[in-house]
């Protein structure tokens, strides 16, 4: 498995099976993607999170693109990391504790199923 070494401390949030991602740079580049760039900026895939040690600020993948001097970003894997209500049942209430007259112009919620 390759090993990335960081010579900075690494986002508290990187775990085992987020998706790391690497594009290349441009001189003066912005944006998502540099239309002058004479290399493809746009991000791809290095590989997936299998390790990660924040002491010693390393991050084992399973990819094999050679990454130096390319930009890398990670994603969180979604079916492990998403929240909201997860449920058949939830009670909202809502309450003016002031003296004063309220509105409320819009409320959300975002939900799950949990099953069918």
């Amino acid at each position: 498995m390759p090993t990335l070494t960081f010579p900075y401390d690494l986002n508290v949030s990187i775990q085992s099976g987020d998706t790391i991602y690497y594009a290349s740079l441009a001189s003066g580049q912005s944006g998502s993607n540099h239309p002058n760039a004479s290399a493809d900026t746009k991000p791809k895939i290095l590989g997936i999170v299998t390790s990660v040690d924040h002491n010693a600020r390393t991050v084992d993948h399973d990819g094999s693109v050679n990454v130096i001097g390319k930009y890398l970003m990670f994603s969180k894997n979604k079916i492990a990391n998403y929240s909201g209500i997860i449920g058949y049942y939830a009670e909202t209430e809502y309450r003016n504790y002031s003296t004063l007259p309220a509105e409320i112009f819009a409320t959300a919620v975002d939900y799950v199923e949990s099953s069918k």
